[in-house]
Order: C-alpha cells, then sequence, then structure tokens
C-alpha cells in the first residue's frame, strides 16, 4: 500500500489533477488522474492497487466516434504510474501518435469542464 500510495503522490508532484468518481449510491468507485500535456490528456483511472487503465488520448476529436488512445496500459496501478510518467513527452521523436484502441472511459477528461457533474468536493 505504502508503495502505491507513493505512486500517486507522484502523479500529484507531476502535475496530474485529480477526480474522485462516485456510483449512483455516492460511494468512491475510482479515481481519475489527468493532466494536458501539448494537445493530449495523459490520463490514469484506478480502482484499487491492482486494477488501473492509463492512456494518452488527443484532446480534440470527433464527438461522433469513440475515443481513441494513442497509448493505453491495463495493469497493477504502479505499472501503470511508471509506464505513463515514462512516456516521452508528445511531439518528441519517439512519443506514440498513432490512434489505437477506444478509450470511452479515459476519455471523460477530454469533455471537461462542461459535460461532467462532479458533487461538491469531487475535485482533489
Amino acid at each position: 500500500m505504502d508503495q502505491a500510495l507513493s505512486k500517486v503522490i507522484e502523479l500529484r508532484e507531476s502535475g496530474f489533477q485529480f477526480l474522485h468518481l462516485r456510483d449512483d449510491d455516492g460511494q468512491l468507485d475510482r479515481i481519475m488522474a489527468f493532466k494536458q500535456r501539448r494537445g493530449f490528456i495523459d490520463s490514469i483511472l484506478f480502482w484499487s492497487e491492482t486494477e488501473a487503465r492509463a492512456g494518452r488520448l488527443p484532446v480534440v476529436r470527433d464527438s461522433g466516434r469513440p475515443a481513441q488512445a494513442v497509448w493505453i496500459y491495463e495493469g497493477p496501478l504502479i505499472e501503470a504510474v511508471d509506464r505513463l510518467i515514462d512516456l516521452p513527452e508528445p511531439g518528441a521523436r519517439n512519443a506514440p501518435t498513432l490512434m489505437r484502441r477506444t478509450a470511452s472511459d479515459l476519455a471523460v477528461v477530454t469533455t471537461l469542464p462542461f459535460r461532467l457533474k462532479l458533487p461538491p468536493g469531487a475535485i482533489a
């Protein structure tokens, strides 16, 4: 647990913002962290130490189609954070650029702040 918490702190210190996403009963369901970087959004969504999804999506996209990620990883939180932070800066020679997979659950941040309705205190 300490190592996972240190990775979440590493995200925060790297400039990621956090959303606490709740279920219909108001219980914490998952946490999302995101950061805009040169026309892309790097985001990570995690439910537990063992279940996380990280990705990089373009900021501007056709809203009529599912969001397409240029990079996506699913696995343990620690590994997901390490891979996300180690991604080359967008525009760098070896940065991912080709659309690969749909990532609709990671795309919630592409609509911020216009369509996401959050309860008071949901943004940390």
